[in-house]
């Protein structure tokens, strides 16, 4: 059974520089002067784009990495002045442990880095349930997984919903829980064989932000902000990059955007990708996910740090899950996913925070208003550098995330999170994609 509350909201992205006769200085990150002429062009300085720097430059490669946007961490991005407390927009959740490279450096570095406790209240209409409801949530939700479980084990490729058929007073809140608060994604919108072949973890919290680790990790990266790649020819020789900021030519690309920009057409490809990598970019979506991050004076869900808060969700499956108090800050994380995190999105912030206040109120009474401080959400669908939280595969689909892998006229290979085989979804994922696919392109340049 996987943990009943291994949500995984994980994330990436990109940018560039200069002219062929002509040198063009862009922006950088790391203070270095960007190279006009390198033999590789980083598209993205998400986690995969910094693993893929890193190892390109332990091998002597020159490499440019562009970012279409004014950062670094892509969907790992923590800030402090929304809250004045660590504010994690994307990634929160450190996972892997025996795989991720980031979770050494979260245990060896200056940061205060612990394992996730195991503390949640669950609420009905008629307030804190009792254990035995609990008992009757927890055979519920292992039902619903332990059917995916046999359909993925018998390589069935297949949505879900079609195959967990629990009814009964908490079937609504197991499926909201594996579905719309683990996947992003609604339980006919993904597939049980990458449901099944994603590896399953503990989880850490990192109390300064998983952005804040991908974002030390990137320090000192010359890095080109601010400049969007638009199209990328690959009909002659090696590949030309053209971009807000000028044009490069370069003998290959590693392209770390984010499947949904991919199939938003932002970047044109000349010629056009081949078929079968445009059914796989297309077949490995982006799903939804929004933290809708309320800050609180005083620890009003009486767990201590770190709990999760549930409540018993109805046929409408408008629902939230709740991170509280994290790492002690104040701050909770009240997450929704799938379509209807897409309709809050669309609602707007404000009508975001009054569904969830809501919600608490009628969970925990007046002390909800009183402790309330100051609320903001995330809108990973509405970002144009991101178009999603992160990339699972549509039933039927499965076998799409291997297309991703393949290299394109041995000029173009993509790396991120939705090309890792089992971590996809997470920070470990992606930069373990942008390692593998550095040494795979540096090979195939010979």
């Amino acid at each position: 059974m996987k943990n009943p509350f291994r949500t995984l909201p994980s994330m990436s992205r990109r940018s560039l520089i200069a002219g062929s006769a002509m040198s063009l200085l862009l922006p950088t990150f790391g203070r270095a002067e960007v190279e006009t002429n390198p033999d590789i062009v980083i598209v993205g300085a998400g986690a995969a784009g910094i693993a893929a720097a890193h190892a390109l430059s332990e091998r002597g490669i020159r490499y440019v990495m562009v970012e279409a946007g004014s950062r670094i961490g892509g969907r790992a991005y923590t800030e402090t002045e929304t809250f004045g407390v660590p504010f994690d927009h994307g990634a929160h959740w450190v996972q892997s442990e025996t795989r991720n490279p980031y979770f050494e450096r979260a245990k060896d570095g200056p940061y205060r880095f612990y394992r996730a406790p195991d503390n949640y209240r669950v609420f009905d209409a008629g307030g804190e349930v009792d254990s035995d409801a609990l008992a009757v949530l927890w055979r519920t939700w292992e039902n619903v997984e332990e059917a995916m479980g046999e359909a993925g084990e018998n390589g069935w490729d297949v949505a879900p919903s079609t195959v967990a058929s629990d009814s009964g007073a908490w079937a609504n809140t197991a499926w909201f829980g594996i579905g719309p608060w683990e996947m992003g994604k609604d339980m006919d919108d993904f597939s049980c064989l990458d449901w099944w072949n994603s590896a399953d973890s503990i989880d850490w919290y990192c109390a300064a932000g998983y952005g804040r680790l991908v974002a030390d990790h990137g320090a000192g990266l010359p890095v080109a902000l601010d400049t969007a790649v638009t199209r990328i020819a690959w009909d002659g020789a090696g590949v030309t990059v053209e971009t807000t900021g000028g044009t490069i030519k370069a003998r290959a690309v590693i392209l770390t955007v984010s499947t949904g920009v991919l199939a938003s057409g932002d970047i044109v490809f000349d010629p056009a990708l081949p078929v079968s990598m445009q059914e796989a970019i297309h077949g490995i979506p982006m799903g939804d996910y929004n933290h809708i991050a309320l800050h609180f004076s005083q620890d009003i869900f009486g767990m201590g740090e770190d709990g999760y808060l549930l409540h018993q969700v109805d046929d409408s499956m408008e629902a939230f899950g709740a991170l509280t108090n994290a790492s002690g800050s104040g701050l909770a994380y009240c997450d929704v996913g799938g379509s209807f995190a897409r309709e809050l999105e669309a609602a707007g912030e404000q009508a975001s925070i009054d569904f969830v206040m809501e919600k608490l109120r009628a969970m925990l009474g007046s002390d909800v208003d009183r402790t309330f401080r100051k609320g903001a959400t995330t809108a990973w669908r509405s970002d144009p550098l991101f178009r999603g939280c992160y990339a699972s595969a549509s039933f039927g689909a499965y076998p799409m995330r291997r297309v991703l892998r393949e290299p394109i006229g041995e000029r173009i290979f993509l790396a991120g999170e939705a090309c890792h085989p089992e971590l996809w979804a997470t920070v470990g994922g992606a930069a373990l994609s942008g390692t593998e696919v550095a040494a795979r392109t540096v090979e195939a340049l010979g």
